[in-house]
């Protein structure tokens, strides 16, 4: 029998530890090109941030190239693209209109539009600046187009819909705590966790825990925790939840930086 040679870097890195690199390379040369290909909770946060700079603050005309975002664009039409907050996989946009506030110069919350977006595993959100490029047609995958003065946003997405903040609020209240947050609470977390019965394996997927890491990270996170990943949340303790909880935020800032 002839054994055959391995090829390649796989045959030299650990499959997990490939995954990982190749998701922060492929993230972070995603975040200057114009399509953002969607992976975990780290590359939301990055659409956020740099749509924050690309479309807050401009007006558009929205409409629904395949007709599945047919009601939820009439409703975002001629308004202002007025912010844009990423909690974990999940997205939300703010639209209002242009004079709609009140003497503090705020947008008035009861006449805000929340767009609600999961990308699912390939979504992405793609911008061009048609002073230097030409759109392409939309595709039958094309939720949302966005045009403005000099940016056309291409929005392709597993689901997308719209409300008014009742829906930011109600999506909100079922997410866990966001390791890339300002206001995320491991006590909180923690709390929680060791009152559960699942495995911390399954609570560090659960978007109702922690909100964010999927599959891949949750292995890199409880091995470099050295937890593992069968050991129920209630057995947990609380120097290994820190543990797990440290390494959570510090390699979903890796992907995110």
């Amino acid at each position: 029998m002839i054994r055959r040679k391995p090829k390649g870097i796989s045959a030299i890195i650990p499959p997990i530890f490939l995954s990982i690199g190749y998701l922060c390379s492929v993230s972070r040369a995603y975040s200057t090109s114009r399509s953002l290909k969607m992976v975990e909770g780290h590359s939301v946060h990055r659409v956020a941030s740099l749509h924050r700079k690309r479309l807050v603050g401009k007006k558009f005309r929205a409409w629904s190239p395949n007709g599945r975002f047919t009601e939820g664009s009439r409703k975002i039409d001629g308004k202002v693209f007025t912010g844009i907050e990423a909690v974990g996989k999940n997205l939300f946009a703010f639209f209002a209109d242009e004079d709609d506030k009140n003497r503090k110069g705020d947008y008035i919350e009861d006449n805000v539009v929340v767009m609600h977006v999961h990308f699912g595993m390939a979504g992405n959100w793609a911008v061009y600046h048609t002073m230097e490029e030409e759109a392409p047609e939309p595709r039958k995958t094309n939720r949302l187009r966005l045009e403005g003065l000099d940016v056309v946003a291409d929005l392709h997405a597993m689901t997308a819909d719209y409300g008014g903040m009742e829906l930011y609020h109600k999506k909100r209240s079922k997410l866990g705590e966001d390791p890339l947050r300002h206001d995320s609470d491991p006590e909180r977390l923690w709390e929680r966790i060791k009152k559960s019965k699942k495995s911390i394996g399954a609570l560090v997927n659960d978007q109702s825990y922690f909100t964010g890491p999927g599959n891949i990270y949750r292995a890199e996170i409880l091995f470099k925790a050295g937890v593992h990943p069968d050991k129920i949340g209630k057995d947990l303790e609380k120097h290994e939840f820190d543990r797990i909880w440290s390494h959570t935020v510090s390699l979903l800032k890796r992907g995110y930086e």
